[in-house]
């Protein structure tokens, strides 16, 4: 990568960042693009440099940090065959992207049916493809009996756990981001160290 190249993306990155916390703090439909526009100190002409519209910038906030956590997710699944260990790291690297994308999350939480009704389903098929990966860790878990019965409410039920930590996450204190991880690592191991008997290990009831 040139130095243009490089000077390129720190400013698209920088205009990702800024829109998202703006968003994330107003809402996309009460930022129009003056106030966008200055509040990033760029031009009109300068933003559809990197943006064709405000929907395609809105696009790119709700599918960047999503395609990032598909791409570790599937290094996981190629480089991790246990299991216990595979599902350690997807926890891990998902509180990691959701400090560092906190506003973007915000953003693609709030704002995803703002989006064109093609552009919402390629964002929504990127979380279904990542949600894919911990569905397969999981039952791979139940195969070796190291989880729990598989159970797709369970599932939904740690993803969500990780995604709303978004609303009280707090990256800027790496003593918090530290006990966070401890925490939620601490649920994932009460899952991968379930024995025969326990709550974990019996089928749901629905």
């Amino acid at each position: 990568m040139n130095r243009k190249t490089e000077e390129l993306a720190a400013n698209r990155d920088r205009i990702l960042a800024g829109a998202a916390a703006l968003f994330a703090h107003r809402g996309f439909h009460a930022v129009g693009m003056s106030e966008l526009c200055a509040a990033l100190s760029l031009s009109r002409g300068a933003f559809y440099h990197y943006f064709p519209s405000k929907e395609d910038l809105l696009e790119e906030i709700c599918r960047r940090y999503m395609a990032k956590l598909l791409q570790q997710a599937k290094l996981a699944k190629a480089e991790i065959a246990d299991p216990a260990l595979r599902l350690r790291r997807l926890g891990a690297e998902l509180i990691d992207v959701i400090g560092a994308h906190r506003d973007e999350l915000a953003v693609c939480f709030r704002e995803t049916l703002s989006l064109s009704d093609d552009r919402r389903q390629a964002v929504l098929a990127l979380h279904a493809s990542y949600e894919r990966i911990w569905k397969e860790t999981l039952i791979e878990g139940e195969k070796t009996g190291v989880f729990a019965p598989y159970s797709r409410f369970r599932l939904k039920a740690l993803l969500g756990m990780y995604y709303y930590s978004y609303l009280w996450i707090d990256p800027a204190s790496p003593s918090a981001m530290h006990q966070t991880h401890e925490a939620f690592e601490s649920i994932l191991a009460t899952v991968s160290a379930a024995r025969p008997g326990t709550m974990l290990h019996r089928a749901p009831s629905s």
